[in-house]
């Protein structure tokens, strides 16, 4: 019996195996794709960094044309024995307590009243996006509007409040400058809290709403004991993003007060502007932006390991 050879095809008909990659290309090729980027990124943050880091150590005063003298640490113990900016801390810590919990009780009880408490759906989304618009607004219209709204002489605040036989106040001087600013900040930012406690309350499963109900819960029950734990990981994650954000707050501020009278409501990342591009003082203020770049570090970080460690 004859047996069939295998059909062969021509060499030229043959196709070519790919060859396999070996592993010096295999993780090569990656990592060329992304080092544009990376130097990119590298070059637009670590170069500055680093820029400021070494003219922390020199006085520079580049208005008066004279080249850099070493100081080693003088800069750094202007920052820490400066009256100044301590309080601009002080002032930042009144921003962030009251300013930010405002924000966070605000933002989460108007979250929860929308939800719940208005039942047409095309209301609640219409009331939701007027509540997210003051967000939306650039910071230099927030300052601008306000600042008119504040004006002591002729402020739309001061105008309504002798309607009702109160005094006109300074919003823009000692006493009340940082509570005005505080006001501005939140009836801007209050819209990030009630957006995230929003989307968190609508996304709860009924289920558990119904069988407390059956089980003949209050309202006040229900939220303390079921709404509120429920939402306590996003509410975190607002708190931490709040703080961040308002930890280097500058626009609305030095559009409405300069930080006056005097240095009545300076923050931090306007004294940092005003050392360097009013006074010029390029070293005292690289310093100062270290200084104030490792406390917000320390800060964070520590509320987020407290935060981490009581959820374990």
């Amino acid at each position: 019996m004859r047996v069939k050879q295998p059909l062969t095809l021509p060499a030229a008909a043959r196709v070519a195996r790919p060859r396999r990659a070996t592993g010096l290309n295999r993780s090569l090729g990656p990592r060329l794709m992304v080092a544009p980027a990376v130097i990119v990124v590298l070059a637009l943050t670590l170069f500055p960094m680093l820029w400021s880091l070494q003219k922390s150590f020199y006085a520079w005063f580049p208005s008066r044309g004279a080249t850099s003298t070493w100081v080693g640490l003088d800069n750094y113990l202007w920052v820490f024995t400066s009256e100044r900016f301590w309080n601009s801390m002080g002032n930042l810590a009144f921003l962030l307590f009251f300013g930010v919990g405002a924000q966070m009780v605000l933002g989460t009880a108007l979250a929860l009243a929308l939800y719940e408490g208005v039942g047409n759906a095309r209301l609640r989304v219409l009331l939701l996006t007027l509540f997210l618009l003051p967000m939306m607004m650039p910071p230099i219209v927030i300052g601008d509007l306000w600042a008119f709204i504040l004006t002591p002489q002729s402020g739309v605040l001061n105008f309504l409040l002798r309607q009702i036989g109160v005094p006109a106040q300074n919003w823009t001087g000692a006493e009340l400058g940082m509570l005005s600013i505080t006001i501005t900040d939140v009836w801007q930012w209050t819209a990030l809290p009630l957006v995230i406690a929003f989307s968190g309350r609508s996304s709860l499963p009924t289920s558990i709403y119904e069988a407390a109900r059956l089980d003949g819960a209050s309202r006040w029950f229900v939220t303390r004991r079921i709404t509120l734990p429920l939402l306590k990981d996003l509410l975190v994650i607002a708190l931490l993003l709040r703080l961040m954000d308002a930890y280097k707050f500058f626009d609305a501020a030095y559009i409405i007060t300069r930080g006056g009278p005097g240095t009545a409501t300076e923050l931090p990342g306007l004294l940092t502007y005003l050392v360097g591009f009013k006074d010029f003082d390029i070293g005292r203020a690289a310093a100062l932006t270290w200084v104030i770049g490792l406390i917000a570090v320390i800060v964070m970080q520590s509320l987020w390991n407290m935060l981490r460690t009581r959820r374990a």
